[in-house]
């Protein structure tokens, strides 16, 4: 590895310090769409994040706790598996005390492909979190509407359906940017589609039930937050430039 993919690595690693210790800021939004962003115009395998050398063997990460999952959170295990190269699965396991199974996110790849999957997965899980209460507390102290708990859940649902199309289209609109510059993309290794295939080729497909669109503007804005990250090309080279 040259020297410069050292230090551009170094950069990544920084951007990821930064989302954790700033979870509350837009820096913090805009951290994992950056580490994206210079992974692909350099063509630097995400096992290139861990010291070592990487056995390329597939490997598993537990991304979530064992309980009952929000319909985004499933969501947003897809749009992170289409930009990290990995994937994802159900675990299945009952609590004690408890009847009913609870699940967890599990990514698959190579090993340091599955720790940054977790890692951006986490982050972008803190960034809606945070967005989406900020809406939600915003939306009730400009309106006065008396708060309530089918509202409450009409806004979320929708505000959070456009932050991840949002998110969606904006990793979408930076790996096709970077595929017709830099002939770069995001896929998934054969070595782990052929271990995801025979482990569960067999099985009914991930799915789960998207809310409606209750309440439009809540959607209109939730994209807006979601795709507002905006980093030109100047902007990128202006960043890579001191390595």
């Amino acid at each position: 590895m040259t020297k410069r993919n050292d230090s551009i690595i170094e950069k990544i690693k920084g951007l990821l310090a930064l989302a954790n210790d700033q979870q509350n800021d837009e820096e913090c939004q805009t951290a994992f769409m950056m580490a994206q962003k210079l992974m692909i115009k350099y063509d630097i395998s995400s096992s290139e994040l861990e010291e070592g050398e990487n056995d390329r063997a597939v490997s598993e990460g537990q991304a979530t706790a064992h309980k009952t999952l929000y319909w985004w959170e499933r969501q947003l295990a897809n749009i992170i598996t289409r930009n990290f190269r990995v994937t994802w699965y159900y675990n299945n396991k009952i609590i004690k005390g408890e009847t009913k199974k609870k699940r967890a996110i599990m990514f698959m790849g190579f090993e340091s492909d599955v720790a940054l999957a977790k890692e951006m997965y986490v982050l972008a899980y803190d960034v809606l979190s945070f967005y989406v209460q900020k809406f939600v507390n915003d939306y009730y102290d400009s309106t006065q509407i008396y708060r309530t708990k089918k509202l409450t859940t009409e806004l979320k649902n929708s505000y959070t359906t456009g932050f991840l199309n949002g998110l969606k289209e904006k990793f979408e609109e930076q790996v096709k940017a970077m595929e017709q510059e830099y002939g770069l993309m995001v896929l998934l290794p054969a070595e782990v589609k052929q271990e995801y295939d025979k482990r569960f080729g067999h099985k009914k497909g991930l799915s789960y039930k998207i809310p409606p669109i209750e309440e439009i503007a809540a959607y209109q804005k939730g994209f807006q937050d979601g795709n507002k990250v905006d980093y030109t090309k100047s902007t990128l080279d202006k960043e890579t430039s001191l390595f």
